[in-house]
């Protein structure tokens, strides 16, 4: 799978909106999370969907308040 990088952020509650946007349109991800776990403040998380997917994920997170229980 040629992957591309949708999401990069340090920003857990935009990151959990992400995915669950991505896994309620049925749009498979894979995630990258390098946030230190005792202290939250360095790191990052990431999403990556696939090629194919690319622009139906970038559609959706930036249209995620016409999303159904968004």
């Amino acid at each position: 799978m040629n992957k591309y990088l949708l999401v990069n952020t340090t920003d857990r509650m935009y990151f959990q909106l992400c995915q669950s946007i991505l896994s309620m349109n049925h749009i498979p991800f894979q995630i990258n999370s390098t946030m230190d776990s005792m202290y939250n403040a360095f790191g990052k998380f990431e999403i990556y969907v696939s090629e194919d997917d690319k622009q139906q994920a970038i559609d959706l997170l930036e249209n995620h308040e016409n999303t159904p229980d968004a």
